[in-house]
C-alpha cells in the first residue's frame, strides 16, 4: 500500500477534497453509464480516489487540481472494476481491441468490417466482443443467482 493511502488527511486536505466532491460524482456517473452499474456502487471508490488525490496533491508541481484529482478518481474506479467487476480475467490485447472498436461499434459497422478495420481475424474479433461486450457483474450477484 502506498504511503498516501495510509496517511491520515489533514483538515486542509479534507476541505480540499470536499471542494471537489462534484468531480467524484461526475466520474462515478460516467463510469456507471459506461459499465451499466449503479452510481451508489461506484461512489465509494470515487471518494477514495478523491481522498488519495487530496493527500497527494502538490500545487507546486503546476497541475490544475481538477486534472490531478480526476486522474486519481478514475484510477480508483478502474481498480474497483478490475478487482470486483469481471468474472473472467480479460487479456490486455482483447481490451485494447475493444477500445479501438468502440467507434466502429457506435457507427453500426458489421463484425466483418470491424475485424478488417482492426486488422484481425473475424474469429478473434468475435472472441473479443463476447469477452468485453458484457457489463461487469459483481461476484456477489453471480453467486446468488
Amino acid at each position: 500500500m502506498k504511503a498516501a493511502a495510509r496517511q491520515r488527511m489533514s483538515s486542509a486536505q479534507r476541505a480540499f477534497a470536499c471542494e471537489h466532491l462534484g468531480l467524484a460524482h461526475q466520474q462515478a456517473r460516467r463510469f456507471g453509464r459506461r459499465w451499466r452499474m449503479g452510481v451508489d456502487e461506484l461512489i465509494g471508490p470515487a471518494y477514495e480516489g478523491l481522498c488519495k488525490g487530496a493527500i497527494g496533491y502538490d500545487p507546486g508541481r503546476g497541475h490544475r487540481p481538477s486534472s490531478y484529482l480526476v486522474a486519481k478518481v478514475r484510477g480508483e474506479l478502474l481498480h474497483h472494476l478490475r478487482d470486483t467487476g469481471f468474472l473472467v480475467r480479460i487479456s490486455h490485447r482483447l481490451r485494447e481491441l475493444w477500445i479501438k472498436a468502440r467507434k466502429p461499434l457506435a457507427l453500426g459497422w458489421s463484425d466483418a468490417e470491424i475485424a478488417r478495420h482492426l486488422g484481425v481475424e473475424l474469429e478473434l474479433w468475435l472472441e473479443c466482443r463476447r469477452a468485453c461486450g458484457q457489463r461487469p457483474v459483481p461476484l456477489e450477484e453471480e453467486l446468488h443467482n
